[in-house]
Order: C-alpha cells, then structure tokens, then sequence
C-alpha cells in the first residue's frame, strides 16, 4: 500500500517532467544544423537573384547606350555623299590658296566616304594614342562627309545677289559667322563658308571668309581652279555641313568608347575638330565594304573588302570600285565583370548600311 501512496505518484510523475524538460546538446546541433542549411539556401537564392538582375542590367545597359549611336552611324552612312535637293556637288570653294591640303572635313576630292583599317592612322583627324578622345590601334575608322540631317537648317533663300556675294532670305535664320554651309537648287550645289550674317535684312555673306578662294559657286576643279559663276535660283536650299569621324577612343575611365569627331568653333571662330562620346563599352569596329564597277554596268563585288583594299584599288572616289555599303562590326562590353569567372560580358552587333546616292 506504501507505493501506492499519492506521495509517491506525485514524486514520480515531478521526475519524468524534470527528464523531458529542455534539449540535449545532440538536438541542439541538429537544429542549428537544419537553420544554417535553410540560411544557406536562402542566401544562395538571394545572391543568384542578385547576379541575375546585375547581368540582366548590364546587358539592357549595352543595348540602350548603343541603340542610338548605332543608329546614327547608320543613317549617316547612308547620308553620305547626300545633297538636300539631289544635285551633286559641282563646286567646293573651301580651298585656301597655298595650302592644297584640305582638312579631313572640306576634301570632298577625296571621297565622300572615306575608311581607315585598323593598321591605317588618322593623325590629321585623330591620331591612335593613349588619351582621352585618341583613337584605339587596331580598331577601324570612317569619315563621313554630308549636310546635316536636321531640317531644322535648311533654309531656302529668296534671293541669291552673285554680285554683292551674299544670300537673302525671307526671315531671320540661325546661322552664325564662319558657318560652313551648302547651297543647292535643281542643277547644282557649292560648299564654301559664311563670312557674316545679318538680320536687317536677313542674309549671309560669303564673299572674304577666310576658307573660301573663290567668290564663283558654279563649278570648279581640284585645287579651286578653273572656277565658274553661277546665280542660284530663288527657292535654293542652304545646309549646314556636319561631317563626322566615327572611331573606338579611349575615355575617361580608361576603358574604350565609340566616339564621333565633328566640326565645331573656337573662341576665334576657327573651324576646329571637336570630339565626342557617344556610346561607352564599345571595344571594337571593324568595318567592310561592299564595292561595283560603274564602269561595267554597276556589277557588284562578289565580297566584302576592308579599307586597305579599297584604297589598294584606286582610292575612295574610283567609278570601278565604288563603294556601294558599309558592314559595321561592333564588338561591346559590360560596365562590370559579371560573367562568368569574373570576367564582363561580351556582345557582337553586325550593323549593314547603304549609300542612298548609290542605290543598288
């Protein structure tokens, strides 16, 4: 009867709570072991997220910064070469008597279109360098001669005064001292520069401008000789010129970019060469162009050539191997390293553009 006392019972069930009270160390381990492993996991989730979204940005990074300048490129392949009323240029006065070396930007003797290989320097546009806006060696270049595709400046005259050297026009216009400009009607054009505008009445003059050798914008020859004089039409079109140098510089960051050098003034009015960025983490262009025999019925390549070749086969304004396209290839990188094993992202783009005033 003593072990069935209450006393005893209530010892007894004291003691087996005080046994499942609380964890062993075992138990312990296995728990911190299970919530590591879960921690891990979710961790290893976060940082594939996160790696994820980098790539997915960098990538729309190289698509956005390059769609635009890409396109530009583009479109000012096409242009090249263009007048805006569709009359070739007969006359190009920008040729300072002494100096038979033309900027980079005036040589329209020289080709509208004009490519440099990677081997091929540009030292009077922009020469290969280490410097900031220098071109990177081995990389391809290419001068593009045209008006500006804004029509924001085209004006049309209302009166050409061939005597008086100048150009009338209904309303004021945007156009400012030494300008480099083109005029165009129906049967001809002429390049040359702004000496002077005026807006009472609204006009431009020409006649001294430090580039221009000739007063005569009818037609004239290599060197301006043998100028002619022409009075343009009323209704004729004045451009802006805005030639372009497009090629791989190094940047600010020491990393490479796809520039454009164009022309701008200086404090004097000096027509200079300006450069500009226009789309980061572009390693290299390699262009190649797609040639015809004018001379033989417009007979096409049968392949694509490098600039070399075409200046091995009579230059860049030769009628048997004219060049009718260019083949842009761009190779681009990521802003950060984050491809695999640490290394940035690499993307070939293949851009093909033709010369509009050379339809197939």
């Amino acid at each position: 009867m003593a072990n069935n006392s209450p006393r005893r019972s209530s010892a007894r069930i004291l003691q087996r709570g005080r046994k499942q009270h609380g964890l062993t160390l075992i138990e312990l381990l296995v728990a911190m072991t299970l919530g590591l492993v879960l921690i891990g996991g979710v961790l290893s989730v976060v940082i594939t997220t996160r790696q994820t979204l980098r790539v997915n940005e960098n990538l729309a990074h190289m698509q956005e910064s390059a769609r635009f300048s890409f396109e530009l490129m583009a479109r000012e392949i096409r242009e090249a070469g263009l007048v805006p009323c569709g009359t070739r240029l007969t006359a190009n006065v920008l040729r300072t008597v002494g100096a038979p070396a033309m900027a980079w930007w005036a040589d329209t003797d020289a080709g509208m279109l004009r490519g440099f290989d990677g081997a091929q320097d540009s030292t009077d546009i922009v020469a290969f360098g280490t410097a900031v806006g220098d071109r990177v060696a081995g990389t391809d270049a290419i001068v593009l001669l045209r008006p500006a595709g804004d029509e924001n400046s085209f004006r049309q005259i209302s009166l050409h005064d061939a005597g008086g050297t100048n150009f009338q026009f209904a309303s004021a216009t945007t156009y400012e001292d030494s300008d480099i400009v083109v005029v165009c009607d129906g049967r001809s054009s002429a390049l040359f520069q702004i000496q002077t505008i005026s807006n009472t009445p609204p006009r431009i003059q020409y006649g001294a401008a430090t580039l221009n050798c000739s007063n005569a914008l009818g037609s004239v020859g290599a060197q301006c000789v043998s100028a002619v004089a022409k009075t343009f039409d009323p209704d004729a079109t004045v451009a802006r010129w805005d030639p372009a140098f497009w090629y791989v510089g190094v940047d600010a960051r020491g990393a490479r970019s796809l520039y454009r050098a164009r022309i701008s003034k200086d404090a004097a009015g000096q027509i200079v060469t300006s450069r500009e960025e226009m789309s980061p983490g572009v390693d290299d262009l390699q262009i190649d162009y797609l040639t015809r025999n004018r001379d033989t019925g417009n007979v096409l390549a049968t392949s694509w050539i490098p600039a070399s070749h075409v200046n091995l086969a009579a230059g860049w304004t030769s009628t048997t191997s004219e060049v009718v396209a260019a083949r842009l290839t761009f190779a681009l990188g990521s802003a950060e390293a984050v491809g695999s094993e640490g290394q940035r992202l690499q993307r070939q783009l293949i851009v093909v553009a033709s010369l509009r005033n050379r339809d197939l």
